[in-house]
């Protein structure tokens, strides 16, 4: 005793802050045996953990008749738990010579003054002789191992839990560094992960005289269904340590795998005679209910947790459920995520059920779990008590219908089905230039300097000297240029008088050598026409010009258009849709050219095919990824409309003017209101850059008369505009394309629902999580639904075909 206190003294700051972080109150005392199945002569490990407390004492070693049991003096050793749970652990070696099945009972620990009691352990002490051995090359010789799955009842009911381990025993010369996880086949039973136990190393057990790792993979397995089922084969992966010289000497990792035979079991079915609310609940339980909150209002949610303890499939069980729900409404329950623990037999699962009173209630009513003990083979019934209530009426003004606003139906489309497909020129539409919306402004804002530049001219010019000698010189030069190719005595006479008339016979040799060039081919008594070849005429002009500037602005736009889709594509997507071959139909529209080159009249055709497939949440994708391609789609958007109206979509409400304002392009409001802008301002340029009697004044004047206009117009248009971007940018946008779509409060089947999603829905991608995507609707409704039920309005790769639930053939429908 004054020991353990000691113990305990070392650890009880750090014991006291685990607690609290942790928020365990209350003790708990559990207990677990290395491995279920020992040979005889090996020897296990018992562990006693403590959570939430300290222990007054240490447990007694437990009696056992022909089972030795001995603590193993290392004290309590302190652990941490998966959850971050704290406990303080005590350890005892089992060993036992006597082949059988054992029991260890229950053990009785005191935990800050109050009592507590472990669950009994069952385990196998079989003779060694039995084990079955296999041969597997290793590093040039051949190893012996014995490896089998081992499970305490052969024959279990459907959905009973039992204990189930891999026990393997290889040779001790073996220096195995990691033993790796079971990758193992199941057939009709559910299982956890098989995970080596002690983590710390392997205990050793003498087989045929020959010294043997004994390593257990314990984990437990839960028949689904009647009949024969089965667990494995598995392979388990080893990595040893092995020295080498080559040519120095060195340590290597050499892998081995082994391999783990095939069990398999009857399960039984369930004995008749199951009472009325009997789910799933297999093993041997206690139920208690709680809830943090007693004192609501009337309508108000309320949480309560049910706490399942005890044996059995704690993993897979239903929930329990209200022995009375008149008044209630039910919703679905969550459940903590059990860990590691999932390989043990005992333990605890607590659900989390949402329910909401529908009238007063004075108390939360019982909740009921009916479940078989496979021990004695009887059903039994638990009962939680009723929870008291303080609940206090709802303070909600129900509204008087004689006093509520009455409004007036708004006329519907009187639309049964959808529009017939297009018929386009063309299956693909040119790929736009992609042009910055910028550069409109960079154009008007160049015409913009260009006038104010001409009118700076106009005013300032006048005072500008010209310079008579140097104009009569480039003219002079520009003659000399155009002189005749093939009069090369012409040129070069033009050439020596330009130089000595503005030159003054320049003593620089270049020119000198163009003098002596002319007068050796002009004043000959018959001077040849042709002398010079074209490169020599170009450097005696370069020489003669002393400066030239050239400003060149050279605008090349080249647009390519891809070559059209040959006609009979069309053809033969039309013929498949009127022949109600409308997979065949989808996969030719969509094979007409790259995604992003399919006209908005294709992908409105591909929509139409969807509906026809009975699917209309691929519809609505593809009607509104036509209104992306070209917004004034009126077909697309009409036939969205029907399907939203029809199955109930959630999508943005808009009214009808704003609908007739999207028969006209958004890019063409945009262009009337910016070019409106632009040209009023142009309009005001042209006044200072032109005389008075320039016509094209009228032309500015008329401009400032109509501009106005158009620029209110354009900006009516732009501002009201039905753009889905105002909800979510279209990069985020998704559409539900299942049918049976709830969102649900968490990313997992079991957690409470929040809203059904009809197809068609239009809602905004927030947040993805594995397999789940987080999504907020325009009615401000937000939740988690399965990532395969929605799809992306701008996809971010091309799609392929969509792929349609078609109904089998049967009696009704062959």
């Amino acid at each position: 005793m004054n020991n353990l206190k000691k113990h305990l003294t070392l650890f009880s700051p750090a014991l006291a802050v685990w607690m609290m972080l942790s928020g365990i109150l209350h003790g708990q005392t559990t207990s677990r045996l290395s491995s279920s199945f020992i040979a005889r002569g090996e020897s296990a490990l018992l562990e006693i953990g403590i959570m939430g407390g300290q222990p007054d004492h240490v447990p007694a070693a437990p009696t056992v008749k022909d089972i030795e049991i001995e603590p193993t003096g290392r004290g309590p050793r302190p652990s941490m738990m998966p959850g971050r749970r704290f406990e303080y652990v005590f350890e005892y070696r089992v060993v036992s010579y006597e082949v059988g099945k054992h029991v260890i009972p229950p053990v009785e620990v005191m935990v800050d003054g109050v009592m507590t009691r472990t669950e009994p352990i069952e385990f196998v002490i079989f003779n060694p002789d039995e084990l079955q051995w296999s041969e597997v090359d290793y590093f040039g010789r051949t190893i012996r191992y014995a490896s089998a799955f081992r499970v305490l009842n052969n024959k279990p009911f459907e959905n009973e839990t039992v204990t189930t381990e891999i026990k393997i025993y290889v040779p001790a010369v073996l220096q195995v560094e990691d033993w790796g996880i079971p990758d193992f086949e199941r057939d009709g039973v559910a299982a956890w992960r098989f995970q080596s136990y002690p983590a710390r190393g392997a205990d050793t057990v003498n087989i045929l005289g020959v010294p043997h790792y004994a390593i257990a993979y314990p984990s437990t397995i839960t028949p689904t269904r009647t009949g024969k089922v089965a667990i494995g084969p598995a392979k388990i992966r080893l990595t040893t340590r092995e020295a080498v010289q080559d040519p120095f000497p060195r340590w290597v990792n050499p892998e081995l795998y082994l391999q783990v035979p095939r069990l398999e079991l009857e399960a039984q079915e369930l004995p008749p005679g199951k009472p009325a609310g009997y789910e799933n609940a297999v093993g041997n339980f206690k139920l208690s209910a709680s809830s943090a909150v007693t004192d609501v209002q009337e309508g108000d949610p309320i949480t309560v947790d049910l706490t399942v303890s005890g044996s059995g499939n704690l993993d897979t069980m239903r929930p329990p459920k209200l022995a009375n729900e008149e008044g209630w409404k039910i919703y679905g329950t969550t459940n903590d995520q059990r860990g590691d623990e999932r390989r043990q037999l005992s333990g605890s699962v607590t659900f989390h059920q949402s329910i909401r009173p529908l009238e007063l209630k004075p108390e939360i009513p019982s909740f009921r779990l009916v479940y078989f003990d496979p021990k004695d083979e009887t059903y039994k019934t638990l009962t939680t008590e009723p929870i008291a209530l303080q609940m206090s009426p709802s303070t909600a003004k129900p509204v008087n219908p004689a006093t509520a606003v009455q409004t007036l139906p708004i006329p519907l489309e009187r639309m049964s089905d959808i529009l017939a497909i297009a018929r386009p020129a063309q299956l693909t539409a040119p790929v736009s230039l992609s042009i910055s919306p910028w550069l409109g402004h960079v154009a008007g804002g160049l015409i913009a300097l260009m006038l104010i530049a001409k009118a700076l001219w106009m005013r300032y010019s006048p005072r500008m000297r010209k310079d008579p000698i140097r104009d009569a010189k480039l003219n002079e030069l520009r003659d000399i240029g155009q002189t005749a190719t093939g009069d090369d005595t012409a040129f070069l006479k033009a050439a020596g008088r330009f130089i000595e008339h503005w030159l003054g016979g320049k003593s620089d040799p270049q020119i000198q050598a163009i003098l002596a060039e002319r007068d050796a081919v002009c004043f000959r008594a018959e001077p040849p026409k042709s002398v010079l070849d074209r490169s020599r005429r170009e450097q005696i002009l370069k020489l003669l010009r002393q400066a030239a500037t050239v400003i060149a602005f050279l605008t090349a736009v080249v647009l390519t258009t891809p070559a059209a889709r040959a006609a009979d594509i069309a053809t033969q997507a039309a013929e498949a849709y009127e022949s109600a071959k409308y997979d065949d139909a989808i996969k030719l529209w969509l094979e007409a050219g790259p995604y992003q080159e399919l006209s908005a009249d294709t992908l409105y055709n591909i929509g139409n095919a969807s509906y026809r497939s009975g699917s209309p949440g691929q519809a609505a994708l593809y009607y509104r990824r036509a209104l992306v391609r070209d917004s004034s789609h009126a077909e697309a958007r009409q036939n969205l409309r029907f399907l939203e109206r029809k199955y109930g979509a959630i999508t943005v409400q808009r009214p009808d003017y704003q609908y007739a304002i999207a028969r006209i392009p958004l890019p063409i409001w945009k262009l009337v209101f910016w070019g409106s802008i632009w040209l009023c301002v142009l309009a005001l340029l042209v006044f200072p850059a032109t005389r008075p009697d320039a016509r094209i004044r009228l032309a500015a004047v008329a401009v400032l008369i109509l501009g106005p206009i158009l620029l209110s117009l354009g900006f009516l248009g732009y501002r009201y505009f039905p753009n889905d971007a105002e909800f979510a940018d279209v990069d985020k946008q998704a559409i539900i394309t299942e049918e049976k779509v709830t969102l649900h409060t968490d990313a997992a089947r079991t957690s409470p629902e929040v809203i059904d999603a009809p197809p068609g829905s239009l809602c905004e991608i927030l947040s993805e999580s594995g397999e789940w995507t987080y999504v907020a609707f325009a009615t401000k409704t937000r939740g988690w639904v399965q990532t395969k039920s929605i799809e992306k309005v701008v996809p971010g790769e091309p799609p392929l075909p969509p792929k349609f639930n078609k109904p089998k053939a049967g009696g009704k429908s062959a």
